[in-house]
């Protein structure tokens, strides 16, 4: 399995089992929650070029926020690409009449499943089970419900909190995700999501964020691949 970090924030593009998986594509300047007035934040690095990315053979989407399941970046896509994630993000993306396969989690075709967590809503993780290991990815973080195992974990390590009242812990931040790791007995814990981003709007304004690292997490940057192979990790 390949992984490769395409920006700072959470777009990935996965290679297993002989598919490679684009993974929560944003790569448009800034992106927009509800209203500008609201929230919107801005890339502060140069961001890939669609043009200029390896082909993908499906796109995976985790969340429904547009710093996951980003309209205008996905637009740019080859609209014969199948897209995947699950219903509720399906009928969002359908309304935009582009993508011409849309396939719910439940119907992937290799193995991907949602894992039950404490915090459904934002902090959502999916585990993709591949000839050579486990993958569970959770970019917010999660607290797991159901138990699972695997050998690489993917969450934050920034802590982004807002007021109760708008959602509260977003990114659960370093210390749960590495009770993540040792709740699932990972060898290694992978950071995303934990971009330095400008941000305008009521969010920014009561956003608390804490930017933490860790000897313990591998940081990718753009561009860079974290490697494993059967040989180096059993199932």
């Amino acid at each position: 399995m390949q992984l490769t970090k395409l920006n700072a924030d959470s777009s990935w593009m996965f290679h297993f089992d002989g598919l490679h998986v684009l993974v929560d594509p944003w790569f448009s300047e800034s992106q927009i929650d509800f209203h500008p007035w609201f929230s919107r934040q801005f890339h502060l690095d140069e961001q890939p070029r669609v043009a200029a990315l390896q082909k993908a053979d499906f796109i995976f989407i985790s969340h429904r926020y547009t710093d996951h399941c980003n309209q205008e970046t996905l637009l740019q896509l080859d609209a014969n690409i199948p897209l995947i994630a699950l219903p509720g993000i399906l009928k969002r993306i359908e309304a935009w009449g582009h993508f011409k396969k849309l396939i719910p989690l439940s119907e992937a075709p290799f193995d991907i499943q949602l894992i039950a967590t404490r915090q459904n809503l934002v902090h959502k993780a999916y585990l993709i089970n591949s000839s050579t290991g486990k993958l569970l990815y959770a970019p917010h973080g999660a607290k797991l419900k159901q138990d699972c195992g695997a050998r690489i974990v993917i969450a934050s390590t920034l802590r982004y909190e807002l007021p109760f009242f708008l959602g509260g812990v977003i990114n659960l931040g370093l210390k749960a995700a590495m009770e993540l790791k040792d709740s699932v007995e990972a060898q290694y814990l992978l950071c995303t999501h934990a971009e330095h981003k400008r941000a305008e709007g009521l969010v920014a304004k009561l956003a608390k964020k804490h930017f933490q690292k860790d000897n313990g997490v591998v940081y990718l940057n753009p561009g860079e691949t974290f490697l494993f192979d059967a040989g180096e990790i059993e199932n």
